[in-house]
């Protein structure tokens, strides 16, 4: 993977803001009987959209009680022991705690600090308008500039230039961020009218007359600097991600057979059992993967990208790489992990009682639907009943979805007679996104 205490009163206005976010989302939005769910439960599963109105924010809180309602019940019933649910939990298990990891050691390691923003913003409004003289020859260069600190024109020199494309070298206007870090050293501390000093990039000489510098009042830096923050956020977290990566990698001691990686892709008329027990891949000189064990993956995995087994491998890899590091280290005891480990089992037995409650029990008999047809003639009176069949049996589908859901929540609400904390409520529909 080599290519994979002077200050205190500013230090503590922003923690004291921390403290206040975090307060406002460790409140209680909603009780039921004993058990209580705050802000920070809602958000786990739900986010108000920049679209989204007061209704549609009202919709998602009554969404969020109703997988709550469905989760107690769920619980209640035995779903958290259900085979389904535990076998999809442990794959949940192993996926929430290596991103967690993850999460921990690269992107929440990932600052950016005003002053980078405020660099690259210089750089979008700094703008140089230049025209140019390229040459490929040093001592004609040298030449150029003896004239240039003579007082030789600039324009009376172009005849010289290599650029035969612009029309007196002029290239226009560029923001600094468009060039390279060598030509805006130099442009930034030439005045206007001036010429910088010979500039090397690649095989070719370059000397820049600066026409005009200016500094534009557009994009302004509120509109811009989440932006650029943003970007830089990627970037860092990218290059912090592969050397997270690397150092794993190196550590598990990883290699690859080439003889095992050519055996997973033979066709199935050449394959052998010599084949089949080749191995692919090892870790920490102690852990084998055979031909026989990953082949058919792999093969249904190529026919559908034609990405080359090693990369396949490494996306199964690395993530089982993260994961035993952090068992390793028990980071899936911290509160946060079990945390989310609890949200993913509760959304996996909504999605089981869901499923068996609702959408298991919404079956359609063929005579509701042409009683659905008869009763909505008038809808379809210009089509065959044949030609409007699954249109018909999906809305009969859906009704009775929507009936059974009613009922379901309705029974649950009376049953636990959920509480919203209203005062709660409403800074939670105030906040902005």
């Amino acid at each position: 993977m080599k290519k994979i205490i002077n200050n205190t009163k500013y230090f503590i206005l922003p923690l004291f803001v921390f403290i206040i976010s975090c307060s406002f989302e460790n409140q209680v939005l909603v009780t039921t009987e004993s058990d209580t769910y705050t802000i920070a439960d809602f958000k786990e599963n739900f986010q108000f959209a920049p679209t989204d109105d007061s209704l549609k924010r009202v919709e998602k809180v009554d969404e969020f009680v109703n997988h709550v309602l469905i989760v107690k019940e769920g619980r209640a019933r035995g779903y958290d022991k259900d085979p389904i649910v535990t076998i999809a939990f442990e794959t949940h298990r192993k996926e929430v705690i290596y991103r967690a990891y993850y999460e921990d050691k690269v992107i929440n390691k990932v600052k950016v600090p005003d002053s980078e923003i405020r660099k690259i913003y210089n750089q979008i409004v700094n703008q140089y308008h230049l025209a140019q003289i390229v040459v490929d020859e040093e001592s004609l260069a040298q030449h150029i500039q003896a004239e240039l600190k003579k007082g030789v024109l600039f324009d009376s020199l172009l005849k010289l230039s290599l650029d035969t494309l612009t029309e007196n070298g002029d290239i226009g206007t560029l923001a600094a961020i468009q060039l390279p870090p060598e030509i805006v050293t130099q442009v930034e501390k030439t005045k206007e009218g001036r010429t910088t000093n010979v500039i090397q990039l690649g095989n070719y000489l370059y000397i820049f007359k600066v026409i005009e510098h200016k500094k534009t009042d557009t994009p302004t830096f509120e509109n811009i600097a989440p932006s650029i923050r943003n970007n830089l956020m990627r970037e860092k977290i990218l290059e912090r991600a592969e050397q997270f990566i690397e150092k794993i990698v190196d550590k598990a001691k990883i290699e690859y057979s080439e003889e095992g990686l050519d055996a997973l892709l033979k066709p199935e008329s050449l394959i052998t059992a010599d084949d089949l027990n080749k191995w692919v891949v090892k870790k920490h000189d102690t852990s084998y993967v055979q031909v026989r064990t990953i082949r058919q993956a792999v093969l249904n995995q190529y026919r559908q990208s034609s990405v080359e087994p090693r990369k396949l491998i490494e996306r199964v890899l690395i993530p089982d790489l993260i994961y035993d590091k952090a068992v390793k280290e028990h980071f899936d005891k911290k509160v946060h992990v079990k945390k989310r480990l609890s949200n993913a089992l509760s959304l996996l037995i909504y999605q089981k009682f869901y499923s068996d409650e609702v959408l298991g029990k919404a079956v359609v008999d063929s005579m509701e639907i042409v009683n659905y047809y008869k009763d909505h003639q008038d809808e379809y009176n210009d089509k065959k009943f044949s030609d409007v069949y699954l249109v018909l049996k999906a809305k009969v589908r859906d009704e009775k979805i929507a009936s059974l859901r009613k009922n379901i929540f309705e029974d649950l609400h009376k049953k636990y007679n959920p509480e919203i904390n209203q005062p709660v409520l409403e800074k939670l529909m105030k906040e902005e996104n």
